[in-house]
């Protein structure tokens, strides 16, 4: 089920932890999501990354134990970085310049969370 309580926003978010990685530049960041959405993710992170900086991100989504999607490798624009502790920020993103295969793989996945099938969350685990 959507995170939003009311259809304010254009896209609806769906609350899920997989583990990411940002880029900003020469910087790699390991990131856990919070969210996401046809239009973008909110991850947190150690690390700030200033408002309008354009990230790449690297996900691959997990279905069920043994099955992972091929990794997504979308460019992102941030929104917003709010810091919520000591060394710990919360970060929006837009997603920017999608492929038509980045946009079909997102929609999967949505549609995956929208079904109620992932009823939690793991972390990313080493295909065997």
């Amino acid at each position: 089920m959507p995170i939003d309580s009311e259809n304010t926003r254009a896209h609806p978010r769906y609350a899920v932890e997989i583990d990411a990685e940002v880029t900003d530049g020469h910087l790699r960041v390991p990131v856990r999501t919070r969210d996401v959405s046809r239009g973008g993710l909110a991850f947190l992170s150690t690390k700030p990354l200033a408002r309008g900086a354009e990230v790449g991100i690297s996900m691959s989504l997990v279905f069920s134990e043994s099955s992972f999607s091929e990794p997504l490798r979308p460019r992102a624009r941030v929104v917003w970085c709010t810091e919520i502790g000591p060394d710990r920020q919360q970060i929006g993103t837009a997603f920017t310049n999608l492929t038509g295969e980045q946009r079909s793989n997102l929609d999967l996945f949505l549609q995956y969370l929208r079904e109620g099938r992932a009823n939690r969350t793991q972390p990313l685990r080493e295909k065997k």
